[in-house]
């Protein structure tokens, strides 16, 4: 079970690598910098916006909505939808997604640190 939940860290990992290299890439077309300097600032972006995300989704209140339905940015749902508490698998997930994204966002800056040639 352990070994399964490595290689999907590891391809998760590996698509959050690729997605900020593409990022550091865009960075080099743009700006014409050196490629070392904006592939690591490619990975720090990514990796900080991670953890940010990772913030505000740890940030959520423990209720929810009671209907699916809503309309814009789910306002639908606190307005005469009523709200519920949320049930024991979305605390779970409350905890699990924010700590991967956090984790993917620091191993990300750590990336950078590594390629960045300024140090």
């Amino acid at each position: 079970m352990i070994r399964v939940a490595l290689r999907r860290f590891a391809v998760i990992l590996g698509v959050a690598v690729a997605g900020a290299a593409l990022l550091g890439l865009a960075i080099v077309a743009l700006t014409g910098d050196g490629f070392e300097r904006s592939l690591a600032i490619g990975f720090y972006a990514f990796g900080a916006g991670l953890c940010g995300l990772a913030f505000l989704i740890g940030s959520r209140p423990p209720v929810r909505g009671k209907s699916n339905e809503g309309g814009f940015i789910g306002l639908g749902r606190w307005m005469g939808g009523g709200v519920r508490w949320s049930t024991r698998k979305e605390h779970v997930e409350a905890l699990n997604i924010p700590a991967l994204l956090a984790v993917l966002g620091f191993f990300l800056i750590l990336i950078g640190v590594a390629v960045d040639n300024r140090h």
